[in-house]
């Protein structure tokens, strides 16, 4: 018989079996523990009785952990993928699972190795085997608190160091005592297995409790990751993965492999025999797995279709072919031609999916398949020069000139209301019947069908809306608020704190007199778990009170009003017993889903928005205030799964086709089709105003769509709508809409006319349209968005005005 036949098998501090060197310690060993215990030489002395731990029990375990956790995950994976995932769809979830598998199993096998070589103490042990998760703890810990509310928690900063730390302590502590638990018995209590019928011994118990609760944990891991913030956190949804791989594995493995020391003390050689065999099966697939993956990085997802799934569907292999990405990517312009990814060139930095298209050199730095020869974005300069000489032209009118004499004296009321889709405000008898108020509005006032907002979170599309610009994190010389200031207004915002935390309260507070912080979450930081509609009017109406006192003490001047409603953005924290939520619905006891109490939160909004106009006509400034309504985005609201669970990330119709409304007394109303941008309010508000045009804003006035009879050469309808989020990027110019998310290699290109659905991708038929609006895109100017707490602190920096 070998060696390895005479060993013991993992757990460490096990003794042999059959071997006459394990009978149990003798009363002199006692004896001496007992009494000289804490002597170095003592105790050296005894270590080195003990038998040496056999390794290969431990590889074998390792392997098999990592192997059979893939094999129980990568199902689900299959089944999210649903009915429409291709082969290619499910080789690749299935390779990127078991290459998960094997990359655990190798790591545990590695530790179980060391745990048998080194024959070190049950504390010792534990810590080897808890350092298994630093591969994954580390570069988590670097990203886990990006987040716009996990950046602001404390630790965030040094979080890169305390994680991996915490998380290998705590995972020590719980592998200590572990370890004791699922020991195997001391060789003079073990000789044969029980017979039929007979009770199970207590390690064997522990070891299927331990089972079933590593069981449980696998399952929780997979509900949590695929039912929560889906779409935030790769980097934690990537932690669960592997956690969920990991559990399974253990509980499998605990559960339903027979202990070898379980095993009857004269078969040791055929144990060692199967055991040998085991050890060479497993090796072999994990050379397998590991083959196979090679061939996936290089073949797998090369179809747009197949990538359009994994990326919308998938969960799983969405999140471990990035991660592949990441390691393959050659030239670290954080992009890779693995698994179907979009970098065309990986030798060179400079080629990438986001590079900027440089005409005529005949290389394609964009790797969009296009090479551009015609400068667009050139022409497309030459044309709004034109356009602007005619538009100076048509304003020397004279009905334009006395359209704009009567505006500029009148007050101006900007409502922005957050997350609020335009769909919603369909012209339907049901959202007649439902908001009365913003439709009684909407009868008397210019409704643009076709409005885009610039990106689908608050921070980049209202600091757009108040300033113009595609790119308002750079340096901005002067605000809306800060131009109606200087022509002669009065300026006064109610905002509501998590509005002012996370989309920048210096850029937003710019040009304003007062502004007035509604506590959204006075309760749970960035929790609003209660209506603030009724509130945002009250404060509005506070500072009406104080403009008419102004006015009755001789010091009456134009105003501007800027009211942010939260409630509708808040339409999945409110809390449904909530006060005012409940008299608008006609059940008291609501138990809503996602769409019904988001169109509730939208009835608050229409019912405090009519209390305004109402306390408006009161105070007879009705007729002498405009007033807009706008939103900054749309919402998510889990009708479709290329959705996030609410906003940002992706730049779907859902998520940026937005209300925008113009009011102006005495002019009639009417629908304006032409899609615009919310950048345009801004240079609209101030043509209206009378104010100084504000340089470099790259939003247009609209005034060719208010002022009756303007030539409709003075409203293109395919000028170029920049469209920036942190997954994707886009342009609109109509009919044609391009949305492009470098990171998966996926580009889809929408005819808006039919297609208002996005359903239908025309991209591979018609690759130079998608070549001409990726000019228009790169010519304007481009957007860093970092909405980690490094990337607001910059932006705080940028939006000081000059001179500060």
């Amino acid at each position: 018989m070998s060696d390895d036949d005479r060993i013991t098998p993992l757990p460490d501090g096990d003794e042999d079996l059959s071997s006459p060197a394990a009978a149990p310690p003798a009363a002199g060993d006692e004896a001496l523990r007992a009494t000289v215990r804490d002597l170095p030489e003592v105790r050296s002395s005894l270590r080195a009785r003990r038998p040496r731990v056999q390794p290969s029990r431990g590889v074998i375990a390792g392997l098999a952990v990592g192997l059979l956790g893939a094999v129980a995950i990568a199902p689900i994976e299959h089944r999210a993928l649903g009915g429409s995932a291709d082969l290619g769809a499910i080789w690749a979830a299935w390779s990127l699972m078991l290459a998960l598998g094997a990359a655990i199993g190798c790591v545990l096998a590695l530790a179980e190795w060391l745990v048998a070589r080194l024959r070190s103490r049950p504390l010792v042990t534990a810590a080897v085997r808890a350092a298994c998760c630093l591969p994954v703890l580390i570069p988590v810990a670097r990203h886990l608190f990006d987040g716009a509310f996990a950046s602001t928690l404390p630790g965030a900063s040094t979080a890169f160091i305390w994680v991996p730390l915490l998380g290998w302590a705590g995972l020590t502590l719980a592998f200590w005592p572990g370890g004791r638990w699922l020991q195997y018995p001391r060789p003079d209590t073990v000789g044969r297995a029980p017979p039929k019928g007979a009770a199970l011994p207590l390690f064997i118990r522990r070891r299927r409790v331990i089972a079933f609760a590593l069981g449980l944990g696998a399952v929780a891991c997979e509900y949590v990751n695929r039912t929560f913030l889906r779409s935030e956190y790769p980097d934690l949804h990537t932690m669960l993965v592997v956690g969920a791989c990991g559990a399974a594995g253990l509980s499998l493995w605990l559960g339903f492999t027979r202990p070898w020391r379980y095993d009857q003390v004269e078969r040791r050689a055929p144990v060692a025999q199967g055991r040998a065999l085991a050890l060479a099966g497993l090796i072999s697939a994990v050379m397998a797995v590991v083959a196979n993956l090679v061939a996936c990085v290089s073949l797998g997802l090369r179809d747009p279709d197949t990538r359009f799934v994994v990326a919308t569907q998938g969960m799983h292999t969405r999140l471990l072919a990035r991660v592949v990405r990441g390691l393959v990517d050659g030239d670290g312009d954080g992009h890779s031609p693995a698994l179907g990814g979009a970098d065309c060139d990986d030798t060179d930095p400079q080629v990438h999916p986001e590079a900027r298209e440089i005409i005529g050199n005949d290389v394609d730095e964009d790797c969009d398949g296009y090479v551009a020869r015609e400068d667009l974005a050139a022409a497309l300069a030459q044309a709004d020069e034109v356009a602007a000489r005619k538009q100076g032209q048509w304003r020397d009118e004279p009905e334009v000139r006395e359209f704009l004499r009567r505006t500029a004296p009148m007050n101006l009321v900007l409502i922005s209301i957050d997350a609020l889709r335009a769909d919603v405000l369909a012209d339907s008898p049901e959202n007649r019947a439902e908001y009365p108020r913003l439709f009684q509005l909407f009868a008397e006032s210019t409704v643009f069908t076709r409005a885009f907002a610039p990106s689908a979170g608050t921070d980049l599309s209202l600091s757009g809306i108040l300033t113009g610009r595609i790119d308002p994190f750079t340096h901005v010389d002067k605000t809306l608020a800060e131009a109606l200031h200087d022509a002669g207004r009065v300026a006064h915002g109610v905002i509501p704190s998590e509005v002012l935390r996370y989309a920048g309260k210096t850029l937003l507070t710019r040009g304003l007199h007062s502004h007035d912080r509604l506590v959204n979450d006075a309760g749970q930081r960035d929790i609003g778990s209660y209506s603030t509609s009724a509130r945002t009017t009250s404060l509005g109406l506070a500072f009406l009170d104080q403009r008419q006192q102004a006015a009755d003490q001789g010091a009456a001047s134009p105003f501007y009003l800027w009211l942010h409603y939260f409630d509708v953005h808040e339409h999945d924290e409110v809390d449904g017993g909530d006060r005012s939520l409940r008299r608008v619905l006609a059940n008291p006891n609501p138990r809503l889903g996602r769409r019904e109490k988001y169109r509730a939160m939208l009835r608050l909004v229409d019912e405090q928005i009519g209390a305004l106009i109402d306390q408006l006509v009161a105070r007879q400034l009705w007729d002498k205030t405009l007033v807009v309504i706008v939103s900054d985005h749309g919402e998510g609201l889990g009708e479709d799964p290329r959705l996030p669970d609410n906003h940002g990330r992706v730049l779907y119709n859902p998520l940026i086709h937005v209300p925008l409304v113009i009011r102006i007394p005495g002019a009639p109303g009417g629908l304006a089709t032409d899609p615009v941008s919310v950048l345009d309010v801004t240079p609209t508000l101030l043509d209206l105003a009378g104010a100084e045009p504000l340089p470099g804003v790259d939003g247009r006035s609209l005034l060719p769509h208010l002022v009756p009879g303007a030539p409709g050469e003075l409203r293109p309808r395919g000028r170029p709508l920049i469209l920036n989020e942190s997954d994707q990027y886009g342009v609109i110019a109509w009919p044609y809409k391009l949305l492009v998310r470098p990171g998966d290699n996926l580009t889809e290109l929408y005819d808006l006319s039919g297609d208002f659905g996005e359903r239908n991708n025309l991209a591979e038929s018609a690759p130079r349209r998608v070549g001409e609006l990726m000019q228009y895109y790169h010519a304007a100017p481009h957007v860093e968005l970092d909405r980690s707490s490094r990337g607001r602190r910059l932006r705080e920096r940028n939006a000081a005005a000059p001179g500060e």
